[in-house]
């Protein structure tokens, strides 16, 4: 009977030490995402370069690359931004993979630059009530 006992305390102790926070899951979520995917090629000049969750501020960052015809400032109107913004939350607000995020009330945030130098095209941030 000690034995038992003994080995369901020892077990306990082992699973409090595993247990993870919400934020450390999504953390160690997103660098295993970001270490086995990519970059991970999205479209014909878009490249998903990393996925960062920063705990402290509770902020998912997608980080994308643009080549190509996507690559010039000259693309970015700022009627092509309101659609690219509106796209953004509506894929947010649509979007069953992001529920488990959604419900911690994570911060997106999109950031694009170019591929070849460090011009940044967009950046987008979401909070809860943007999405909500």
């Amino acid at each position: 009977m000690k034995n038992i006992i003994r080995s369901i305390l020892i077990m306990s102790l082992l699973v409090s030490c595993n247990h993870e926070t919400m934020d450390e899951k999504i953390k160690r979520q997103a660098q295993e995402f970001t270490e086995s995917s990519c970059p991970k090629p999205m479209d014909k000049y878009t490249m998903l370069d990393s996925l960062v969750y920063t705990p402290d501020v509770r902020m998912m960052c997608y980080h994308y690359s643009v080549s190509g015809l996507m690559d010039t400032t000259s693309v970015y109107t700022s009627e092509m931004l309101d659609i690219f913004h509106g796209n953004l939350l509506d894929n947010i607000r649509s979007n069953t993979g992001l529920i488990d995020l959604k419900r911690h009330g994570i911060t997106f945030r999109y950031r694009y630059t170019s591929s070849t130098d460090t011009t940044e095209y967009m950046n987008f941030i979401f909070t809860p009530e943007d999405y909500r």
